[in-house]
């Protein structure tokens, strides 16, 4: 999927929501993952969930994939990286593993009590580089987050959440260790909970991009665009023979890339409780 790539966005895929009390039927993909702003519901208990992407290629008419993107083939078209997620029971997300091609380089090991996330941790291959404690308002919502570097313990920079009626959150504010606003997302929805439009805007609150999402009748992305403000460029990514499991969740999609300067193949695989 498409993502932004300004500097200092990585701070906003730290952030998340409480826990779940109760068993659900349905599994979020979100909040403390690279499709924070673009948020997925995975149909049925999901214990675990795959996506590799591959460069796309046309054999006797049909699209196939080729080979398997790599974490620097991804960075280069602004694409989520390939992952690895994993949750417990009552769909909490617990463990989100970025992986270059299929080797971990990046994982993220939440820590939960009293039905709340309490920490974040972020590991580079072993190595501890960063770790998050979320904060939350009197009624349990998430509110904001502090980013911190370990060892030394050191304010690196926060995260402040702003969120409907409904609890979604539909403002991100980003602040560096001297508390200086540096950015902030506002997010759109539709009546079923969509995510439809995400506007950045700069610290001197000029717009700098703003992406579109267009779904089908079942809730699955068929469009995003993206427009950058400053060189009025777009960027539109169409998605295209989409196929589903048995839960009804999409496990084959093709990606055509600003008219076929580029195109993927993209798969999930699902483990379910």
């Amino acid at each position: 999927m498409k993502k932004f790539t300004l500097l200092g966005l990585v701070i906003a895929l730290i952030l998340g929501s409480c826990a779940r009390n109760k068993p659900v039927e349905t599994t979020l993909l979100g909040m403390w993952t690279d499709y924070y702003l673009i948020p997925a519901t995975l149909k049925g208990k999901v214990k675990e969930m795959k996506e590799l992407n591959y460069w796309a290629i046309e054999k006797d008419g049909k699209t196939i994939k080729g080979e398997l993107m790599s974490k620097k083939d991804l960075d280069s078209i602004g694409s989520t990286p390939n992952l690895v997620a994993w949750f417990d029971e009552k769909g909490n997300l617990t463990k989100y593993d970025n992986l270059d091609r299929e080797n971990v380089i990046q994982s993220n090991i939440g820590t939960i009590e009293n039905s709340k996330y309490v920490r974040w941790d972020y590991k580079l291959k072993d190595t501890a580089f960063q770790y998050v404690i979320p904060e939350y308002d009197n009624l349990g919502y998430l509110v904001g987050a502090k980013i911190y570097r370990p060892l030394v313990d050191t304010l690196v920079n926060k995260v402040v959440l702003a969120h409907d009626s409904k609890g979604n959150t539909t403002r991100f504010e980003y602040f560096n260790y001297k508390n200086q606003k540096t950015g902030y997302h506002i997010c759109s929805l539709d009546e079923k909970g969509n995510y439809t439009e995400a506007k950045y805007f700069n610290k001197n609150d000029s717009l700098a991009y703003t992406l579109t999402n267009i779904y089908d009748t079942t809730g699955s992305i068929i469009k995003q665009q993206t427009l950058d403000e400053k060189t009025k460029s777009t960027g539109i990514w169409d998605f295209k023979d989409l196929k589903f499991d048995d839960h009804g969740n999409w496990i084959e999609i093709s990606v055509n890339i600003d008219n076929g300067k580029f195109k993927i193949f993209s798969e999930r695989s699902y483990i379910y409780y």
